[in-house]
């Protein structure tokens, strides 16, 4: 399963966090807590079969349509409860997955090859979802984070941005990438959010985002418009005020 997520420019800086970077390790060392939600869906079995349904997020006529089954996405999937395990046919290839819960079907799912830091998720009340494994704590690299000629790496989690702040990367969230940007005595949190079209305020807040754009898009495509940022105005500008202060020598 290939699937890149591009988030909005932070203070001109833009993320990229995909599953074919080479930041992989085999299943048995992976922290099941190090995870990244990358899609969530409601899920269905038919005899051995897995039916996914995605949710609806389109305009029709000028209008937002958000419907629960409004489209199904059915990959070819299979569950074998004699193996406990989980074979799903994606874009890219097949992958297997081997199942780690109680109560099978319910609960999580690794793959089984070691160059595939990807895992399902079953839960009762009828969700899916799709996560990416992290392996370590240097999450500049494993989001593959893209630094400006300008920037320059600090450590593990930090750079000095070309304006003089520092950002900093914390552990994300399941679907929640958070962040610090500071200078002199200032220190401004922001996160950004993956939406899906699962959730109808997810699918109203990227049609929002949609309506706000000023670009030359005329047709609303849920995948362009899937991320949230959320931060305090007023910190990052007073982090501006602190960055155009005369610097003390």
């Amino acid at each position: 399963m290939k699937k890149v997520w591009s988030f909005l420019s932070l203070l001109s800086l833009t993320l990229v966090a995909c599953t074919g970077s080479g930041s992989t390790t085999p299943s048995s060392e992976i922290d099941v807590d190090r995870f990244i939600v990358t899609d969530m869906m409601a899920y269905e079995f038919t005899d051995s079969s897995l039916i996914q349904i995605q949710g609806q997020c389109e305009e029709e006529h000028g209008e937002l349509v958000w419907s629960m089954n409004g489209k199904q996405y059915q990959s070819p999937a299979s569950l074998n409860k004699s193996t406990d395990s989980l074979r799903i046919v994606f874009s890219d290839g097949v992958v297997r997955f081997a199942y780690e819960g109680d109560s099978f079907p319910i609960g999580l799912f690794r793959s089984t090859e070691p160059d595939k830091n990807i895992g399902v998720i079953f839960e009762k009340n009828g969700t899916m979802q799709y996560l990416v494994y992290y392996k370590n704590e240097c999450l500049i690299d494993e989001l593959n984070m893209t630094i400006k000629p300008e920037d320059k790496r600090i450590d593990c989690n930090t750079v000095l941005r070309g304006d003089g702040s520092y950002m900093k990367v914390l552990p994300p969230e399941g679907a929640i990438f958070k962040f610090e940007f500071s200078a002199g005595n200032v220190t401004c949190s922001a996160e950004t959010r993956t939406l899906f079209p699962y959730y109808e305020q997810d699918c109203k807040d990227a049609y929002s985002k949609f309506q706000k754009d000023t670009s030359s898009t005329k047709v609303f495509d849920f995948k362009e418009y899937r991320t949230k940022t959320t931060l305090d105005s007023n910190c990052f500008k007073d982090l501006a005020v602190e960055l155009a202060a005369p610097q003390q020598h």
